[in-house]
């Protein structure tokens, strides 16, 4: 006779038949191989998040079983020591480890919880291992009750698990940080739990699975896998028509469905990928003794139910099934105890077999009717196992066959499998810390364009029209939550948008094995479920571009045009407009309208406007300095404008145009220039409103749509956005000699020229007009005459600040005559036997340090230097010398000088008659100190830095908006000597110093000098221009006298006279006392006379004076 199988399991603790130990306490554990646990709070269980967070939760689902699941190890320390417990949540595979270095925790206080109100604590770190449980083979009741979590990170000091005073609003689950403690007050806490969480270690509750949970086997496995379960015992023997359905060997693995409705929260659909869905049939198995039930496949699919003869065709596979009157019968619940890993499967409806009783003439009676086991919430402790319908197994034939089928009694034991330290299939994924940009399939970035300002969107971008390697606003910071060896592979990341910061989420990115995109839910990614993260110096245009990816990643200046220098330019800036019917010569440009119309309009003209800078500030992504590094960027900055054209600014205007008027004055708007696209190698910005350090409500938008081409105010929230390439006049203020179509040298190198001034072509020289009274006996000058009143009219001129600084802009030079440059002299040692002495007496073994050494002396250039006397002026007044009269103008001349790189020394006195190898650096230092102390004066000058120099010129375009392209000398490229400024400014000052001719002496024009004027001869500065000839004979200083055909040169201690042969001379001092008194008996005569200032009187000449080394 057949019977019922039982037999088999007879001692057998069916574990998934009832629930009396779900939610009990742990009574003792294994070191390894234990089952899934949870730890109990008396706010929830510790769960961890998909971004590794972790916090107590209360509501519990099947969706989020797996992370309230939690493994544990334990590590045995030795006789008398408490064991040491590792905690693996099986949903994410990490430890619960936690973090130290470089987190809050290095400076957290004692007893203080780390938390912050927008995130929880995260696991991924260095400290593991925590203290809990005394014993663990068998769990004392005490400590069953709970105990506190905790782990050293020094030998008297620990942290601890502890609760946080937020709740997260999201799901209402409570935020679990962390607290520091010493380690005698952490033991002595870990019952009571004052201080920290107090844990107990629970089975967990039974729980409903739901469709997704069943599919993805509490994610061990994708959604779309199949799911096949483990019978122990399974069935056995020759099959019936519809074996087991459930193990995956004989209709293959299984699908759940979820079911709409009331029956939702406790049943599914079982189906196969050919849309066959499982029911409990009206059938039997066997033909004698107790009858079972036996299991059918219904083909739902849609073929079969377009087919179908009904009047009304079935829309659905569940809308078929609720046309049966056997629905019920199609209904399973999936029981789960996930520390068992036990699973109950019961069927809704099963009818019984009953031939005599049967209902409508069938053979078959309702069944007893399925009681489920009860939740964990059920109310007032009504808890049951569970009643009839079981999905179980039956023997037919004992020990040969042996069916699955439906019983009201559950002899078969089913898992899922779920169990063990490991992580299930979750696909998670993470990428390296950098700056990406976030695209989806279709290739769209994820960005805010300027008409969102802030807000995200995905955005297709043509590559011959945008750059997003420009635009921060287009790019995301994207950096590891979790650093640890152990966790980084698949860390949560924080991404946040490089130009709008507050557009940030930590992501807990997904990928499925061999996939190309990941997923993430976060709303930020606005639902997309196919994500590309690129690098940006991997991107495609971006990659191998090494300027391109600088600019990316190092300049700070990115994403708006921010003018380098601009106000000293000519300040000047066209507007190209974009748009793909006026490119090239076609181009069109904003302008002012025609005549008295203030209007701006891009249709005809083409103005240059003056951009004013208005407000610097940082923008975007603030991270700290280590968080720039390591995703290898800067901190970004923008400027704001406004815009200028002569006396009116841009602002306004009534329509809400823009237009402008000189009444809009200083406050009027201001604009950031935002890059919005990259065309044809330039880059082309949108005009938009600043509001402060912020982007305004408005921008600048052509009317495309009407024939004036206005520019309107426009919301920046207008979809269209106009755009225009910026621009520089890039014409020098300034001239500098390397314009090879002039006979320039190209690298700037040292050349000779004559100055003229252009009106009457007076050549700068050496002052020689002894007869206008000119000269000075001690003082050399500068003159201005004619070409054939000079000896020489060249002069030497060389860069002193050019290549540096903001030397390309306003390029100084030197201007010098009568070269004496030295090559310099190698140092030679004393040749006498040591030891050796120091000049200050100190005992040497190193003959180089001796005092009978020769040190050696650097080359260097020696020159008399063209200079402005306005620092004599400063110290002994505006007077002669150093000026033409007394209050009048400062004049300018020649001193003796040394250069040694970017220093230039002027010779006293004393040092004027040294030859160059006895020249003594150390001596001239201290006679700089001397100087300054006693006059207020340096005879040690630098060469380097912007500021304007009294020994060195610039030469200060006249007509700037020509020079650029000049090829022959004349008018265009013309320029001004300048010298010093009087207004404070380093480059282009309005109120300068610059060479005029006053009293027929070459001065420097007086405070206040503009240049509106001056550029026009309005107050006398002179225009000059450049000749440039080969072996040009350079310009001499007044050592060297011409009378009529008789030279007088003086030299060191003594005068040269030459063409004087037989012709008497007298000589005498500035005293009067004759000095010589002789007849010249050679054309070459060589007379001695002491240093100073000499009047040598040659018969049949004037007297004139000499200066006398």
């Amino acid at each position: 006779m057949n019977k019922k199988f039982s037999t088999l399991l007879a001692g057998v603790a069916l574990l998934g038949a009832m629930n009396a130990n779900a939610g009990d306490p742990v009574t003792s554990l294994k070191k390894t191989g234990n089952g899934l646990y949870q730890l109990k709070a008396e706010q929830g269980v510790l769960t961890m998040t998909p971004n590794g967070a972790l916090v107590l939760e209360s509501d519990i689902s099947s969706a989020n079983l797996a992370s309230t699941l939690w493994c544990i190890e334990v590590t045995e320390e030795g006789y008398g020591k408490a064991p040491i417990f590792d905690f693996t949540n099986k949903a994410t595979g990490q430890r619960l480890d936690i973090q130290y270095a470089g987190t809050l925790l290095e400076g957290l206080e004692k007893e203080k919880a780390s938390y912050t109100e927008e995130d929880s604590t995260r696991v991924g770190g260095e400290i593991s291992g925590w203290a809990f449980l005394n014993q663990y083979t068998s769990i004392p009741t005490a400590e069953q009750e709970g105990k506190t979590l905790y782990s050293y990170f020094k030998a008297d000091s620990v942290i601890g698990l502890c609760l946080a005073d937020v709740e997260t609003v999201a799901d209402e689950s409570v935020k679990v940080m962390v607290k520091k403690l010493g380690a005698a007050d952490a033991y002595a806490d870990a019952a009571a739990g004052s201080e920290l969480l107090k844990f107990s270690l629970v089975e967990a509750d039974m729980i409903r699975l739901q469709a997704p949970e069943i599919n993805t086997m509490l994610g061990l496995q994708t959604a779309d896998k199949g799911v096949a379960l483990n019978f122990t015992p399974d069935e056995q023997g020759e099959k019936v028509e519809v074996a087991n359905p459930f193990n995956g060997k004989n209709a293959g693995k299984f699908l759940a469905e979820a079911i709409e409705g009331e029956d939702g929260d406790d049943y599914v659909f079982i189906l196969t990928t050919d849309s066959s869905y499982l029911r409990v049939d009206t059938s039997i198995v066997n033909a004698s003794g107790e009858r079972f039930r036996a299991f059918k496949w219904s083909d739902l699919s849609y073929a079969k139910r377009q087919a179908s003869t009904a009047e009304t065709k079935p829309t659905s596979a569940a809308d078929s099934i609720g046309n049966t009157d056997i629905a019920g019968q199609y209904k399973f619940a999936f029981s789960y105890y996930p520390s068992k890993d036990s699973l109950v499967i019961q069927v809704k409806e099963a009818k019984v077999y009953d031939p005599i009783n049967g209902e409508d003439g069938s053979s078959w009676v309702d069944g007893s009717e399925t009681t489920l086991p009860a939740l964990a919430e059920q109310p007032d402790g009504d808890e049951t196992a569970g009643a009839n319908n079981f999905v179980t197994v039956q023997d037919l034939i004992k020990n040969k066959v042996r069916i699955v089928t439906i019983y009201d009694k559950k002899e078969t034991d089913i898992t899922l499998g779920f169990t063990g330290c490991e992580a299930g299939y979750n696909g998670r994924t993470s990428v390296d810390d950098g700056l990406y940009f976030i695209m989806n399939q279709k290739g769209q970035y994820l960005a805010s364009p300027i008409h969102k300002n802030g807000d995200l969107e995905w955005v297709t971008v043509k590559a011959d029209e945008q750059l997003p390697a420009h635009m921060p606003a287009y790019q995301w910071v994207v950096l590891k939550k979790n650093t640890g060896e152990k966790v980084e592979k698949y860390s949560p990341v924080t991404v946040t948008n490089r130009e709008y910061p507050n557009q940030t989420t930590v992501s807990q990115l997904m990928k499925a094995e061999g996939a190309k995109y990941m997923t993430a839910s976060d709303d930020l990614y606005a639902s997309e479920d196919s994500l590309i993260f690129v690098q940006v110096k991997e991107a495609a245009g971006v990659k191998g571009n090494a300027d391109l990816i600088a600019e990316a990643y190092q300049d700070t200046l990115l994403g708006f045009k921010n003018i380098k220098d601009a106000k000293f330019f000519l300040d000047e800036y066209t507007f190209k407009y974009l748009h793909p019917y006026a490119t090239g010569e076609n181009s069109k440009y904003l302008a002012k309208g025609a005549g008295k119309d203030s209007l701006l309009n891009v249709l005809n003209g083409k103005d240059a406007f003056r951009l004013v800078e208005k407000k610097w500030a940082n923008y975007g992504y603030a991270g700290t300095a280590a968080e720039l590094k390591r995703a290898g960027i800067k901190k970004l900055y923008r400027v704001s404008y406004s815009i200028q054209l002569k006396d009116a600014f841009m602002g306004e205007a009534a329509e809400a145009k823009y237009a402008m008027s000189k009444y809009f004055g200083a406050p009027a708007d201001s604009f950031f220039f935002k890059e919005n696209n990259h065309y044809e190698g330039e880059c082309f910005y949108a005009i938009v409103k600043a509001d402060d350090e912020t982007i305004g409500d408005y921008k600048a938008g052509v009317t495309d749509d009407i024939l004036d081409a206005t520019v309107k105010v426009q919301p920046l929230g207008e979809t269209r956005t106009s755009a225009f390439a910026i621009n520089p006049d890039n014409t020098p203020l300034y001239r500098r000699f390397n314009n090879v179509n002039l006979g320039e040298s190209a690298t700037d190198g040292r050349d000779s020229l004559r100055f003229f001034e252009n009106v009457r072509k007076e050549y700068l020289m050496d002052e020689n007009n002894r007869e206008g009274g000119l000269m000075d006996a001690n003082v050399s000058y500068a003159g201005m005459w004619t070409a054939d009143k000079a000896t020489g009219l060249a002069f030497q001129i060389d860069t002193a600040w050019v290549g540096r600084g903001r030397g390309y802009i306003k390029p100084q030079y030197l201007i010098s005559v009568n070269h004496n440059d030295f090559e310099g002299v190698e140092g030679t040692p004393c040749t006498e036997d040591g030891p050796h002495i120091t000049p200050d007496g100190q005992i040497t073994d190193d003959p180089m340090l001796c005092k009978h050494a020769h040190p050696a002396i650097p080359g260097f250039e020696r020159a008399k230097y063209l200079v402005s006397f306005q620092d004599s002026v400063d110290v002994y007044g505006q007077d002669k010398p150093y000026a033409d009269i007394a209050g009048g103008y400062t004049r300018v001349g020649f001193v003796e000088g040394i250069r040694v790189a970017d220093t230039l020394w002027i010779l006293p006195a004393e040092y004027r008659s040294v030859a160059n190898d006895k020249i003594d650096f150390k001596a001239l230092e201290k006679a700089d100190s001397t100087l300054f102390a006693d006059e207020g004066v340096h005879i040690k000058n630098l060469l380097s830095q912007d500021k304007h120099k009294n020994y060195t010129w610039s030469f200060r375009y006249v007509h700037p908006e020509n020079a650029a392209n000049v090829t022959a000398e004349g008018k265009e490229n013309s320029f001004l000597f300048e010298s010093n400024n009087y207004d404070g400014e380093n480059i282009a000052p309005e109120n300068a110093a610059w060479l005029k001719i006053q009293n027929g002496c070459v001065v420097l024009t007086k405070d206040p000098s503009l240049f509106s004027n001056a550029k026009t001869g309005g107050d006398g500065a002179l225009v000059f221009n450049v000749e440039n000839k080969e072996n040009d004979e350079l310009a001499t200083d007044n050592e060297t006298i011409a009378t009529s055909e008789v030279t007088v040169i003086a030299q060191n201690g003594a005068v040269r006279i030459a063409n004087a042969e037989g012709k008497k001379v007298v000589i005498t001092n500035i005293l009067g006392q004759t000095v010589a008194n002789t007849v010249i008996t050679s054309s070459d005569a060589v007379i001695a006379a002491p240093a100073g200032v000499v009047v040598v009187a040659v018969e049949g000449e004037e007297a004139v004076k000499a200066i006398v080394k």
